[in-house]
């Protein structure tokens, strides 16, 4: 039995299916219990596509699209702060449509569920950075108090 590669099985079949690994993309996708399905990258990508890339090092990445840039995408995680540039290159499938939570019910990416979860985006994104917010401004604070007391020393 041989193993293809996830680029190989796109070229090969068009799509393909993948278990996700990773909290980034939660409450979406949960790590070890979602699958998602995965089409060739065919044509442009839009914002709001969740795209699979690879980076150099080969590690697999599944992000969202938050802005199209000019040869390359700003990319992020659905649970996630900081963002990434990634050359279109990189990327080697959209996702199409996933499995949530180990379930055999199939949701597409043109479904309403999904299309609901979408319009909640935004609203996620800023609970998500008004929940970090605290630690950020603590290190920030604690990072001040070395300097001066470095200066001083």
């Amino acid at each position: 039995m041989t193993h293809q590669t996830i680029e190989q099985e796109l070229a090969l079949h068009g799509h393909t299916v993948v278990q996700t690994v990773g909290v980034s993309m939660e409450p979406l996708l949960h790590g070890r219990k979602s699958s998602v399905v995965l089409a060739a990258k065919q044509g442009p990508l839009q914002v709001r596509d969740v795209v699979l890339y690879r980076r150099p090092t080969g590690e697999y990445v599944l992000h969202r699209i938050v802005k199209v840039l000019d040869g390359a995408y700003l990319i992020r995680g659905d649970n996630c702060i900081g963002s990434e540039t990634v050359p279109a290159a990189w990327i080697i499938g959209v996702m199409t449509g996933y499995f949530a939570d180990e379930q055999n019910r199939y949701i597409s990416c043109d479904s309403e569920p999904y299309q609901r979860y979408l319009k909640t985006l935004a609203l996620r994104r800023w609970w998500l950075w008004l929940r970090v917010l605290p630690g950020r401004l603590w290190r920030r604070i604690r990072r001040t108090m070395c300097r001066q007391k470095n200066k001083r020393s």
